[in-house]
């Protein structure tokens, strides 16, 4: 029985062999695109959401800019205060390290055929309405194919697929599913005519 008992122990308390450290996992998806500082695409945006009890349906066009490491801006006539509010949705972005407390790395298959480590987070301090951050890194070429923000009052669900595009690994489509208080919504994104390294100003995104 104490021999069992010994065994079982092991096995609870060993270490997870074969998962990277979260540093390394991460830095990998910082530098999967070297030397690209900024670029544009294109972006086809349906809406569909309901503003309390009012339906929102809107086929929206435009164009997504974003600047490493942090600036994001998206230029859409007439687009509803939900996506203005959140412009960084639409491309690439991950969490502060250092503001955030990784409680578990999983190695999983996300959508059953891609090879990711699910990223567990929360806040170290709370400075915002945001309680937790699962991101998910393909292991195989450490891209984000999905990332999942938790708020006090909602959630936030992002799924990216990705491609090719000269030297470089973009966005090719996303969706988004928003649930907060008197707002649910989806919205689907397709990204084109990429531009890159056009030298953008930081004044360009205020």
């Amino acid at each position: 029985m104490i021999k069992r008992l010994l065994v079982l122990f092991l096995l609870v308390t060993a270490p997870s062999w074969g998962i990277e450290p979260v540093d390394k996992i991460i830095a990998r998806a910082l530098a999967i695109n070297p030397g690209l500082l900024d670029y544009s695409a294109d972006i086809q945006l349906p809406l569909r959401a309901t503003l309390g009890f009012i339906p929102y349906n809107k086929n929206m066009n435009g164009r997504y800019y974003h600047k490493r490491p942090d600036k994001h801006k998206l230029d859409l006539q007439n687009a509803p205060g939900i996506l203005k509010k959140y412009p960084n949705v639409f491309g690439f972005n991950l969490p502060d390290m250092a503001r955030y407390k990784v409680l578990k790395v999983q190695p999983m298959n996300l959508r059953g055929t891609i090879p990711v480590y699910k990223i567990i987070m929360i806040p170290k301090v709370r400075t915002s309405d945001i309680t937790g951050i699962d991101i998910y890194v393909n292991r195989s070429d450490y891209t984000i194919p999905k990332y999942d923000t938790f708020y006090v009052k909602g959630h936030l669900y992002v799924n990216i697929d990705f491609r090719k595009q000269g030297k470089y690994l973009v966005y090719d489509k996303m969706s988004a599913d928003f649930e907060f208080p008197n707002v649910l919504a989806t919205a689907s994104a397709t990204y084109s005519n990429y531009q890159f390294n056009q030298n953008l100003q930081d004044s360009f995104f205020h």
